[in-house]
């Protein structure tokens, strides 16, 4: 598994799993935050959560909680939100799309060791959601 890492998208038993462009760079560029002697097990870590999460296993609030608010469409009372494959200190932000049926995507992936949630993670989530939910982009 020494060249291992995560792929564009992962087909499960219940949900497909796509990264956004953009997404993997962005992986790449955070796992350089993490120890090199972790790098491999982090890396084999992230992608089994992405492997459960497309086959709809059950996932704890811990590992993948709801994270923050996606854009509100015209008319929608009430924002739907996204959530966060957390694997400390590295979290991918994610949301389950209205627009493909069973399918998640990852947005970007971040190097944390914040508690809060930064505006400009809530503003690339929404960008890449209006590219795909309202304009159909899906790369």
């Amino acid at each position: 598994m020494k060249n291992d890492k995560p792929k564009d998208s992962y087909n499960g038993s219940k949900f497909t799993v796509i990264h956004c462009e953009g997404a993997l760079k962005s992986y790449s560029e955070t796992l350089n935050r993490v120890d090199a002697r972790r790098r491999e097990s982090f890396t084999r870590g992230i992608i089994q959560q992405i492997e459960r999460l497309s086959d709809g296993q059950r996932m704890s609030r811990e590992n993948f909680p709801q994270e923050g608010d996606l854009p509100k469409r015209k008319g929608q009372q009430k924002a739907k939100k996204f959530n966060v494959l957390k694997r400390i200190p590295v979290r991918g932000y994610c949301w389950l799309s209205e627009r493909y049926k069973n399918t998640y995507f990852i947005s970007h992936y971040v190097y944390k060791d914040y508690d809060n949630l930064r505006e400009r993670d809530t503003h690339k989530v929404g960008a890449n959601w209006r590219r795909i939910e309202e304009n159909g982009d899906e790369r």
